[in-house]
């Protein structure tokens, strides 16, 4: 249900009107636009990436890299204007997939 405040398409509106609009808030601006289903196909080669990228995520956040070499990653990418995870998933990515559906032995990097 779209929640308006003041005349339509003026001073606020929020939410979706009849899977048809949407209306919201961004940067100081409202506005409305149609209301957008993302598209998903689950084909292999999205699956193998986000098989990937949910290895790397949860080897950095359950215990698989280190604190320590958490330390070292976030030392590392302190010039680069990233985060150590930002940089360490860069690398793992990397490391364990080619681009293809094929997935490789998960490799675990060193900051280099």
């Amino acid at each position: 249900m779209v929640r308006a405040t003041g005349p339509f398409f003026s001073l606020d509106a929020r939410g979706t009107l009849g899977d048809v609009l949407t209306g919201s808030f961004w940067r100081g601006v409202n506005y409305i636009r149609t209301r957008v289903i993302p598209h998903n196909p689950k084909s292999v080669q999205q699956l193998a990436v986000r098989s990937v990228l949910t290895d790397g995520v949860s080897k950095w956040r359950f215990g698989k890299i280190s604190s320590l070499h958490q330390n070292y990653w976030n030392t590392y990418a302190k010039g680069l204007s990233e985060s150590g995870f930002n940089r360490f998933m860069r690398a793992y990515i990397k490391g364990n997939f080619d681009g293809t559906a094929k997935v490789t032995p998960q490799v675990i990097p060193n900051p280099s």
